[in-house]
């Protein structure tokens, strides 16, 4: 029996050989070559991906592997995955929003180092937002909402960087002592120690998810990612959609 994703692999493939395009295999991925430049909007090799899930970081991963080789990504959605992938790749691209001009970023599930070893936590309950000012310098500062309450403020996205902020920049902070227990701290005082982080994050302490920050992924050809093309397929048909 063919695996679902891979009829919808060759639902794509038949549809872009039909348009004229050559499909080559370069061993990491099938690229379509030669095709007509108005069908992605740049002259460029494109590359098929389908994604394992429409993660926002899952999304932009497998664009920046896709065009830091030079290839436009062609990101194959299904019924359950189209939505989703309409989400993240319409405007504004790769963001969870635009407010009043300033970048609103997705959370997601990855530690902040910051500059001690230990990493920046939580004790507050409530949404995680990561969003910038709306300043007018090329450095908009970058702040970390939790519950409609701000809890951080950092000089930009580039404090993210490594090595990362100095701990005094959110209110806890935690790292795992030499007995392998999880010490959780508030500026230099220790608030309590846990086992595991499920017992951590039982007492209301969580690691602060990073703000996914499109140009921390992708680093250089910013043009192939715009170009970005997402192909739904339904059946034998294959829709496309530009990401913007």
């Amino acid at each position: 029996m063919v695996h679902p994703a891979t009829r919808r692999l060759g639902a794509v493939t038949d549809d872009l050989e039909s348009r004229g395009f050559a499909l080559r295999s370069d061993g990491d991925a099938t690229l379509a070559l030669d095709g007509p430049t108005a069908f992605a909007g740049v002259d460029a090799p494109l590359h098929l991906v389908y994604p394992p899930d429409s993660a926002p970081l899952t999304i932009v991963s497998r664009i920046a592997t896709a065009v830091h080789r030079g290839h436009v990504p062609v990101l194959v959605a299904d019924r359950w995955t189209n939505d989703e992938l309409r989400a993240v790749l319409e405007s504004p691209f790769l963001l969870d929003s635009r407010r009043d001009g300033a970048r609103q970023f997705y959370a997601v599930e990855d530690r902040i180092g910051l500059t001690d070893d230990s990493f920046a936590c939580l004790g507050t309950s409530g949404r995680i937002e990561w969003r910038e000012t709306a300043a007018d310098g090329d450095d908009p500062s970058l702040i970390l909402d939790v519950g409609g309450e701000t809890v951080a403020v950092l000089d930009s996205v580039e404090a993210l960087r490594c090595p990362g902020p100095e701990p005094t920049a959110f209110r806890y902070r935690y790292g795992r002592d030499e007995d392998g227990q999880l010490s959780v701290f508030r500026g230099e005082n220790p608030v309590r120690r846990y086992t595991s982080f499920r017992s951590m994050r039982t007492d209301g302490f969580r690691p602060v998810p990073l703000p996914l920050v499109p140009e921390h992924h992708v680093r250089r050809n910013g043009h192939l990612a715009r170009a970005t093309l997402r192909a739904f397929v339904t059946g034998d048909e294959v829709e496309y959609g530009p990401c913007q």
